[in-house]
């Protein structure tokens, strides 16, 4: 059975560096399946940042804020709000 979308553990798989090819300046393919409806908004948002979709990646990578280990803290946040939503009520 396949893993539901975007349920791949981090930790499972180690850096592995791409093929770089001399006729692309340095450059490698990033790539990743996300659903349709993400792929055409980062297409809007690239084309109204008049970039190309590799230099919009780009962007959003670099300004990703992290904390002391490394994790962005939009997913620590995430992490928070699904360990609060977990815990149960307290009744009396």
């Amino acid at each position: 059975m396949a893993r539901p979308y975007g349920s791949r553990n981090s930790q499972e798989r180690e850096y592995m560096a791409p093929m770089v090819h001399a006729d692309r300046k340095g450059m490698v393919r990033l790539t990743g399946m996300v659903p349709a409806e993400v792929h055409a908004q980062a297409f809007i948002n690239a084309k109204a940042a008049g970039m190309t979709m590799g230099l919009y990646l780009k962007r959003l990578v670099e300004q990703d804020q992290l904390n002391e280990n490394g994790v962005p803290l939009w997913r620590l946040a995430e992490i928070e709000e699904d360990e609060t939503a977990e815990q149960l009520p307290l009744t009396g």
